[in-house]
């Protein structure tokens, strides 16, 4: 395992960063701090200047003072998240008062209105009155996860499990729950035909960015022990941060306080606690989660440390999804470490030291889908450390910060045997063992380090809070692969011997490989045999009119497989992945990152201008910057107007354009030049021929085409909220979104002009009127620069988003607390593209400007509900639930080629753009509704307490009703050996019952 650079110098850097704001203009990508605006008002309703107003909470280390202005008004910034807050005011010849319980939320300002009265009395007065819970400055959607919220409902104590509790999010895939989507992310990859997954989020611990910069998806696991907060972005983001379609989180975790306080806990589950699985009657699992946290003062009142530790142990017998026989055994072992220092020399200053590490081990996977021969062993997580400063200077809050993450995610193939897959045709009976032999085949070291420095400075002048800020960030990616016997190969099962290529291409088969009609696969193919020695055997066999050309249609009626030389499966060889090159690869993005933004309040209105700027640079493996992307600029501007003056009713608007940067792995795709060559072959006149080659100089894999833009979301949303009295608030939020410069990979040869500068590779008119050709002028080129492919913008591609959200939400007071929310989502588009290189640019077929493209787009959920609540009686006894439904997610009817779900095609071609083509079918895409499906589940829990010493006893149970039927079916049409077409493959888990007790002083 590699690991990331010495700390010592960072800290240096931190310094030095946070020390010199005025050698940095200021940014801040997240904010993990909230404010409190005091109006102190006497009993005609005017305000009082000069008061003295001072906040301060048991459970954080900021205390801030201010003075009211003329118009009886304090602002307290940068304060910690809480629900403890004190605030107290007091003025010579008035009563002094004391609101007590008042709710700061990072990133929001919470609004206390104090009367004050002429009086005498020294002693403060408790004001009764609750601070309104609605934000009447902000436009923002999204939730906060409080401890109060999490620690009384079931939950799947991992932090992303949280994002449940947000408005919007749908739900996630159970065999990969860690990454959900919202509104208008993506929430569909067409490699696998995964649901439930989306690379549209943005992740964050304490400002360090954990988001996996290759993937899109969370790269970190922590302790949720630790969180003192979970804010949650969903929409109407501000420009000092960064803009997402999917959601954007940042984790706060606790920072120890003047008293010691700390806990122990020790949580279990196995399927003796599990009812039966009538899906897996044989599968067995056992969990083993234990955490210590310790805090409290270093110094009284000016520094403070918190720390933890926690061992996760996971045991499973897998079994197989078809025959449901026993497959393996699988250990899954984390170690979750944590410790944070603050230190505030003065009131005004404050400097943060945090560490967080995560390694876990796995010896084999989970999925059910996956034989013995696929199973790989991972080494995942890493180290993350971060220093942060933060000082009130006058009117100005000057932030700066310093990080680094390191994510690892490497595999290692467990059976040391070479992969290899069977194909089968569509009505054979198979299963996953006759599918998938030998191994996972090959080892692979995966790194994908970040870093990043930043800060902001804000200014609060007359009725302006101006904040403007610069960030600048590196994600590196360092991959070392061996595969093993140096080839993964794609084979036909025996009794498909005598099949033509171009049977393979327009039957229905489990999967496919080299495609005769597919233009990369072909013109790569060509040029290969052109340059071998024994051209004419070629030419002999596949030219069938013997007039000097291969066709692609003469290679599919004319090729045939029936060959079994040297396949160590006795299969007939077909395809084959060759590595004739073997070394370690290092790419890296580099982005830089600036905002500007006035908060304006023009009596009830108020105002948020802003603008932020982004570009990105990227470079190779040999360090030459490969591509660096204009400067975008996406204004976020939002209008937010107090109904009744009185800070508890609000209507608002906003619009804003959130840009999603290219991810690492199409870094990778055009910058991996060095190390590790691959070679693309096929089995054809008795021996392997390669018609393309991935990485290495001789001939690279892909260009950014210089007219590439950077994808972008546009936002606009409507949203009401009004406090209900009795910590109760509703609200409620239309928006609508288009996403646009999709990014995609093209074949020039199909879409422009060959290497030799010929339009042969389009096969229709290209001045037809819905010609699907573009030319090299689209992609900015003088002439083909002779790559397999170029990343460029999707022409015509587009998705567009229509939702609506309720949500109420009851604060915990008076011994109960509720959440529920109904989201309505409405998303069509003509691609799923979402920075990945797919199928979409190399094939005509899948071009979003084809026929029966635009539809219902794979992923989403047209309704989604959920609801939770908890209640506390006297005694100690707490019960809380948690309800969530959905009408089921949207799916496409697929076939398989290159591992891809990919919309099947007619029966029959027929005539577009001049082009008679096997398009789209028109029942394929967005077609299949997936079963709806809720889950009920409860915790009870007992909550006694002793002294100084709390104990806690609790039950989860999860999926009362044990409902254990299918939430996804198989939509390829073929099916595989695990499941035909329209059978279940993904299930509800069985009821079950999470035993837990914690302890804490």
């Amino acid at each position: 395992m590699r690991r990331i650079k010495p700390f010592v110098s960072l800290v240096a850097a931190a310094v030095l960063l946070a020390t010199l704001p005025a050698a940095h203009p200021a940014l801040a990508q997240v904010v993990g701090t909230g404010t409190i605006e005091v109006i102190a008002q006497d009993d005609s309703g005017l305000g009082v200047p000069g008061v003295t107003v001072v906040a301060q909470a048991g459970d954080a280390v900021t205390t801030r003072e201010g003075v009211t202005d003329a118009e009886g008004r304090a602002v307290l910034a940068a304060l910690e998240p809480s629900a403890d807050y004190v605030v107290t005011t007091e003025l010579s010849g008035f009563t002094p008062t004391r609101n007590e319980n008042v709710l700061v939320r990072s990133g929001q300002t919470a609004t206390v209105r104090v009367q004050l009265t002429v009086g005498g009395l020294t002693e403060a007065v408790q004001v009764s009155a609750e601070a309104p819970l609605v934000d009447t400055k902000s436009a923002i959607t999204g939730q906060d996860i409080t401890l109060e919220l999490t620690e009384s409902l079931p939950t799947g104590r991992t932090y992303q499990s949280y994002f449940q509790f947000v408005p919007g999010v749908l739900p996630a895939d159970p065999e990969s729950p860690n990454n959900p989507a919202v509104k208008s992310g993506v929430n569909y990859t067409d490699i696998g035909g995964n649901l439930g997954v989306s690379s549209d989020n943005f992740v964050y611990f304490n400002g360090i960015d954990v988001t996996d910069p290759v993937t899109g998806r969370t790269g970190a696991e922590l302790n949720t022990e630790i969180i003192q907060e979970m804010k949650v972005l969903t929409g109407g983001i501000p420009a000092e941060f960064a803009g997402t379609p999917g959601l954007l989180s940042n984790v706060i975790t606790k920072s120890g306080s003047n008293a010691f306080h700390g806990s122990a806990n020790y949580f279990f589950q196995d399927d003796n606690l599990q009812a039966e699985n009538k899906n897996s009657t044989e599968q067995k699992f056992s969990t083993f989660d234990a955490a210590f946290t310790l805090g409290g003062p270093i110094v009284p009142d000016r520094a403070w440390f918190f720390g933890s530790y926690r061992r996760l142990e996971r045991d499973d017998d897998v079994t197989s999804l078809d025959t449901e026989e026993f497959l393996r055994s699988t250990t899954n072992k984390q170690n979750q470490g944590y410790a944070k220092g603050t230190w505030t020399p003065t009131r005004s200053d404050t400097v943060s030291f945090l560490f967080l590490s995560d390694p876990t081990d796995t010896s084999g996977q989970r999925d059910r889908d996956i034989t013995n021969a696929r199973s790989a062993a991972q080494e995942l997580g890493g180290d993350r450390y971060a220093v942060n400063y933060s000082r009130l200077w006058g009117n100005a809050l000057i932030e700066g910060a310093y990080s680094l993450h390191n994510g690892e995610l490497s595999q290692f193939s467990e059976i040391r045997e070479p992969l290899t897959t069977v194909i089968y045709r569509e009505t054979d009976q198979r299963t996953l063992f006759d599918e998938q032999l030998g191994g996972f085949g090959s080892d692979l070291i995966n790194e994908r380090d970040s870093q990043g420095a930043r800060g902001s400075v804000q200014w609060t002048i007359d009725r302006h809070t101006v904040k403007g800020g610069l960030e600048w960030a590196r994600h590196e990616n360092f991959r070392n692969t061996t595969f093993l016997e140096s080839a993964q190969q794609l084979s036909l099962a025996s009794h498909l011997a005598g099949i033509t290529g171009g049977e393979l291409a327009t039957g229905s088969f489990s999967d496919l490989g080299f495609d005769p009609f597919n233009t990369s696969d072909f013109t790569g193919l060509i040029r290969t045999i052109n340059g071998l020695p024994n051209r004419s055997e070629f030419y002999d066999l596949y030219d069938a009119n013997g007039d000097g050309t291969i066709t692609s249609a003469e290679l599919g009626s004319q090729l045939t497989f029936g060959s079994t030389a040297g396949n160590r499966e006795g299969k007939i060889n077909y395809d084959r992945t060759l590595q004739v090159t073997e070394g370690p690869q290092e790419t890296r993005s580099d982005g830089l990152t600036f905002f500007v933004q006035d908060q304006i309040e023009l009596g009830r209105l108020a105002l948020n201008v802003g603008v932020r700027a982004e570009r990105w640079e990227h470079f190779a493996t040999t360090g030459e910057d490969i591509f660096t992307f204009d400067w975008e600029f996406a204004p976020r501007l939002s209008a937010v107007y107090d109904l009744m003056g009185d800070g508890r009713q609000k209507v608002s608007a906003f619009y804003g354009r959130y840009y999603d940067p290219i991810r690492n792995n199409m870094t990778n795709f055009a910058g991996t030049l060095t190390g590790s060559v691959l070679d693309e072959q096929v089995f054809l006149n008795d021996e392997w021929v390669t018609f393309r080659t991935r990485g290495g100089a001789v001939q690279q894999d892909a260009f950014f085409a210089p007219t590439t833009q950077t994808p972008y979301t546009d936002d606009l949303a409507f949203g009401y909220e009004v406090d209900l009295g009795r910590n109760m608030s509703f609200g409620t939020t239309y928006t609508y979104r288009r996403t646009r410069d999709i990014l995609e990979d093209y074949d020039l040869g199909l879409y422009a002009v060959d290497t030799e500068g010929t339009t042969e590779g389009y096969p229709g008119p290209i001045d037809d009127p819905n010609a699907l050709w573009l030319g090299l002028d689209y992609f900015g080129y003088a002439e083909n620069p002779g790559s397999n492919f170029v990343i460029a913008t999707l022409e015509g591609g587009e998705r567009n988003y229509h939702g609506l959200e309720l949500t109420f939400r009851r604060r915990f007071s008076d011994n109960w607390q509720a959440l529920a929310w109904y989201s309505y989502n409405h998303l069509r588009g003509n691609t799923n593209s979402d920075s990945n290189a797919d199928f979409q640019g190399d094939t005509l077929y899948l071009d979003p400007r084809a026929p029966n493209q635009y539809g219902r787009q794979p992923g989403s959920i047209p309704h989604v509900f959920a609801l939770g609540g908890s209640y506390v009686w006297p005694i100690g006894i707490e019960l809380g639930g948690a309800y969530k439904w959905n009408v089921g997610t949207i799916a496409s009817r697929t076939a398989l080629a290159s591992g891809r779900n990919l919309p099947v095609q007619v029966e029959e071609p027929f005539e577009f753009a001049g082009i008679n083509d096997f398009w789209l079918a028109p029942d394929a895409v967005g077609s299949l509704d997936n079963p709806s499906y809720g889950q009920l589940d409860l915790r009870l829990q007992y909550k006694p307490r002793i002294g100084l010493v709390g104990l806690e006893v609790f039950v989860d149970v999860f999926n009362v009703l044990d409902n254990q039927d299918a939430i996804r079916n198989q939509d390829l049409v073929a099916g595989t050996g695990e499941a035909a077409f329209g059978e279940g493959i993904r299930f509800l888990d069985p009821r079950r019952f999470f035993l837990g007790t914690r302890v804490s002083f």
